[in-house]
C-alpha cells in the first residue's frame, strides 16, 4: 500500500507576512548600501513609498496558499531584481557619462562634457576639430578655426538659420587661401555647445563656396579657456 506524500508544512499568515516584509526591507537596505552616492531626502522618500507598496502586496500574498518555500524562491528573485534596479538607478549619472564618452569617441564632433562648464573634443583623422553646435535650436556642424576672427557661415547653413543669402549686404572682405571673398554681417542670438553658451554673437555669411562653417574667435573669445593638447581640444566657460 503506497502512502500519500506528506503535505508541506503550513505556516500561519502572520509568519508569511513577516518573512516577506524582511525581504522588502532587505531590498531597500541592499540597494541603498550599494548606491554610488548618499541618497537625498527625496530619494529616501521614494524608497519608503516603494517599500510601503511592496509591503501591502506582501500582506496580500501572506494569505496565499502557495507553499512558503516556493514563495521564498520567488521573493529571492524579486530581491535580486529590485537590488539591481536600485543600484542601476543610483549609478544613472555615471552611466550617462559613460554613454556620452562613448558617443564622443565614435563621433568626435559631439564632444564630451567633462564638467559643469567644460567640453572636450577629439581631432578627426585629418587632425582637425569639428564641433556640433545649436544656433537658435538649429544644429550646425562647425570646423574650429582659431585663426579666424569671427564665425563664418556657409550659405547653406545661413539659409537653414533663416537668413536669405541673396538678400544680404556683402560689405565685408576677407583674405582666404582662395583669394579675397566678400561676406555679409549677421548677428546670432545664441550659440550653444553643450553647457557653453553665448548671446548676440557676430558672424559673417560667406558669399563664396564654403564646405563647412567656421567657428572662430568671436565665439571662442567668450570662453574662459581654450586648450589644444595633442589630439584633444578643451573648451571651458569663464
Amino acid at each position: 500500500m503506497r502512502l500519500p506524500p506528506p503535505s508541506p508544512p503550513v505556516h500561519p499568515p502572520g509568519f508569511r507576512f513577516l518573512v516577506i516584509v524582511v525581504i522588502v526591507v532587505g531590498i531597500v537596505v541592499l540597494g541603498a548600501s550599494l548606491s554610488a552616492r548618499e541618497l537625498t531626502d527625496v530619494e529616501w522618500a521614494r524608497l519608503g513609498s516603494g517599500a510601503l507598496i511592496l509591503t501591502l502586496v506582501a500582506a496580500r500574498f501572506s494569505r496565499s496558499a502557495i507553499p512558503l518555500g516556493h514563495l521564498g524562491r520567488q521573493a529571492a528573485i524579486l530581491l535580486v531584481l529590485g537590488a539591481l534596479l536600485m543600484v542601476g538607478y543610483s549609478y544613472r549619472d555615471e552611466a550617462s557619462g559613460l554613454f556620452g564618452r562613448a558617443l564622443g569617441t565614435i563621433d568626435p564632433s559631439r564632444g564630451v562634457e567633462t564638467g559643469a562648464n567644460a567640453m572636450r573634443f577629439l581631432a578627426d583623422d585629418s587632425g582637425q576639430f569639428f564641433v556640433d553646435a545649436e544656433l537658435n535650436g538649429t544644429a550646425v556642424h562647425f570646423l574650429v578655426d582659431t585663426g579666424a576672427s569671427g564665425i563664418a557661415l556657409s550659405r547653406r547653413d545661413a539659409a537653414r538659420l533663416g537668413f536669405q543669402p541673396e538678400a544680404l549686404n556683402y560689405t565685408g572682405r576677407f583674405s582666404t587661401a582662395n583669394g579675397m571673398v566678400r561676406a555679409a554681417p549677421v548677428t546670432l542670438p545664441d550659440i550653444e555647445i553643450g553647457p557653453l553658451t553665448a548671446r548676440d554673437v557676430q558672424a559673417w555669411v560667406n558669399e563664396g563656396d564654403l564646405d563647412e562653417s567656421l567657428l572662430g574667435m568671436s565665439f571662442l573669445a567668450t570662453l574662459g579657456r581654450i586648450e589644444i593638447k595633442g589630439d584633444t581640444l578643451t573648451l571651458e566657460a569663464q
